[in-house]
């Protein structure tokens, strides 16, 4: 829905980086999909709970859940068939893209924060 996969086999282009979590998304298990979303989701909570000046570790985890959260939903619109409201076919594509936007921003404070650890203080 949010990434379509091109199945042109001469496209001159590779597919980009959210059609290639999308191919990941549809192919892992149920089971990896919703420890993901549980488990990142939960373990970002947890984290922030407990420690909050530590809140750039749980950015991945957030990341990770945001993932299994797209991929439930992906799948869960695909196996529904034609039987569906449109109503449920936009609540669960706001649903995927605020997954995407969160999980997206996420990642990217994540390399922006690693970068900035790996470089160290910069003194001019």
């Amino acid at each position: 829905m949010i990434a379509s996969v091109d199945l042109d086999p001469l496209a001159t282009e590779p597919p980009g980086l959210f059609a290639m979590l999308a191919v990941r998304a549809r192919r892992a298990s149920d089971g990896a999909l919703a420890t993901l979303a549980g488990i990142g989701g939960v373990a970002a909570i947890a984290l922030v709970a407990v420690r909050p000046s530590w809140w750039a570790f749980a950015l991945p985890l957030v990341s990770a859940g945001a993932f299994g959260l797209w991929g439930i939903l992906e799948r869960a619109t695909a196996e529904r068939g034609a039987g569906r409201s449109a109503s449920y076919d936009l609540a669960v594509s706001v649903a995927q893209w605020v997954a995407v936007a969160i999980g997206a921003v996420c990642a990217i404070v994540t390399a922006f924060a690693l970068l900035g650890v790996l470089m160290g203080p910069i003194i001019s």
